[in-house]
């Protein structure tokens, strides 16, 4: 007898075991799903509870214990009750979890196992969350819901409904909509009740184009003196998604048609699809004509920017001293930081004064060179154009050595997408070498071992240039005196 009482019990305690991993429950056998917080790692989520909801810390702690357990008794409702379960929210006024369900005995005692049964109530409503999800993929696939459609339906589980949202900024930009409002009107009509429609309105963008850090920064550097090599320029492409390169040197043509005029040196290939004559930006103001004189063809591959206006000229160059600088921007840390990388104490910027520009047969093998470039994920610079270097990869200064010269510039330094055109250029005699073409792998986020970019010769640059406009007896050059 005593044997088959253990059996049976052992029987149980299998049985809880496997309730608690994959099977469905009853009234006796859920398990303790909860989990313990450390108050350390969501000290910012209490301060939060207690300065909006006037709760001790101990309270704001058992409400995000409160949430963390919801999450896990939200899957188990959904795979063992999902025909009477309705969804969930956290009432924060009251410091409880709201279950909805069709049948709220069905929810008991998975509420039996939460630490406190009277921090859940239970509401009882006529659709289930199954039921109200096939309604709206039924309405979706009725309106055509996509990136592009007027109407996007979504489930409301505090309302217990489907609501189509009408997206009416799209429905202005588009032909046929009228045949679209119809087509939404039916899909809500055929769902008896269960489906409502209402206008969407559209957010406000929270971008912040000029951003300050009370410092000129690769990405953010308006009212801190004079344009120069190693800052972002954005730019719009014609299917009006914006696409991130790097200044490289400040120009000058000299004589004939453009006597005195102030340039950009950019690389050829960030105009491409690019016709729509919108202004090159710098943390959102614009300062350069979208297109000015421009190559794309290794080595030839460069572009000549003219501000946008006589105004931006002064802002940026002309109004300003010291106009032959390179940015040198260095951060500790960093997963792509390296022992070549210029850097002092703390993260900072600091001008790198150009001298003089050096021929390509001047450039040898061997030595050590820098760039700059502002290559960036939105991961790490939210308020920034994602150029598609990857996350983990940092703007600023790296430095490293020339491989070999051949028509081009070609080293060991760290490049993504977005560095572009950036300025290559030697610490030891300030001079300016050249711009940034691309690299021979296709990488992404940290640098890794073995990298390898090449560069279009500043030589190679301004003799092309001044060739060009032979003409009209104009000569560019870098710009390399204290006022350019």
């Amino acid at each position: 007898m005593r044997r088959a009482r253990r059996l049976g019990a052992l029987v149980v305690s299998v049985l809880a075991a496997a309730t608690a991993l994959g099977g469905s429950a009853s009234a006796e056998t859920v398990q303790s799903f909860h989990t313990s917080l450390d108050p350390a790692s969501v000290r910012e989520s209490v301060r939060y509870l207690v300065e909006n909801y006037r709760v001790s810390e101990q309270e704001a702690l058992r409400r995000l214990e409160l949430q963390t357990d919801g999450g896990k008794l939200d899957e188990l409702l959904r795979r063992d009750r999902g025909t009477e379960y309705g969804g969930m929210w956290l009432d924060q006024d009251r410091g409880q979890l709201v279950v909805a369900m069709t049948k709220p005995a069905a929810a008991e005692p998975y509420l039996r196992a939460m630490p406190k049964r009277s921090a859940v109530r239970t509401q009882q409503v006529q659709h289930s969350l199954q039921q109200l999800n096939a309604a709206k993929e039924r309405v979706a696939a009725k309106v055509g819901a996509g990136p592009d459609a007027v109407y996007l339906p979504s489930v409301s589980e505090s309302e217990n409904r489907v609501v189509l949202w009408e997206r009416d900024w799209v429905a202005r930009a588009k032909a046929a909509v009228a045949t679209e409002t119809s087509t939404a009107q039916r899909a809500t009509a055929e769902e008896s009740g269960m489906v409502v429609s209402r206008v969407l309105k559209n957010p406000n963008a929270l971008a912040t184009p000029n951003v300050d850090l009370g410092f000129c920064h690769p990405l953010y550097c308006t009212n801190y003196g004079p344009m120069r090599g190693g800052l972002r320029l954005d730019m719009t492409r014609d299917d009006g998604t914006w696409g991130g390169c790097t200044s490289g040197f400040n120009l000058r043509s000299t004589g004939g048609g453009f006597p005195g005029k102030g340039w950009v040196l950019t690389a050829g290939h960030c105009m491409r699809t690019k016709t729509n004559n919108t202004p090159t930006q710098h943390n959102g103001n614009d300062v350069l004509q979208q297109h000015g004189i421009e190559k794309s063809s290794y080595p030839y591959d460069y572009a000549a920017l003219p501000y946008v206006n006589d105004a931006a000229s002064t802002k940026w160059l002309e109004g300003q001293t010291g106009r032959n600088r390179v940015l040198k921007y260095c951060r500790n840390g960093g997963m792509d930081s390296n022992g070549d990388t210029p850097c002092g104490a703390q993260a900072t910027s600091v001008d790198e004064y150009i001298t003089g520009a050096r021929k390509l047969a001047e450039i040898k093998a061997g030595y050590v060179v820098c760039a700059s470039g502002t290559a960036s994920s939105k991961v790490n610079y939210p308020d920034s154009v994602d150029s598609g270097a990857g996350a983990g990869y940092l703007v600023g200064t790296r430095c490293g050595r020339v491989l070999s010269t051949d028509v081009g510039i070609n080293t060991d330094l760290c490049a993504r997408p977005g560095d572009s055109g950036g300025p290559l250029f030697s610490q030891a005699d300030h001079a300016a070498l050249g711009i940034l073409v691309g690299n021979q792998q296709s990488r992404s986020g940290p640098c890794q071992a073995g990298e390898l970019n090449n560069y279009a010769p500043i030589e190679t640059i301004t003799t092309d240039l001044s060739e060009r406009i032979a003409s009209q007896g104009s000569t560019f050059a870098v710009i390399t005196t204290p006022n350019g």
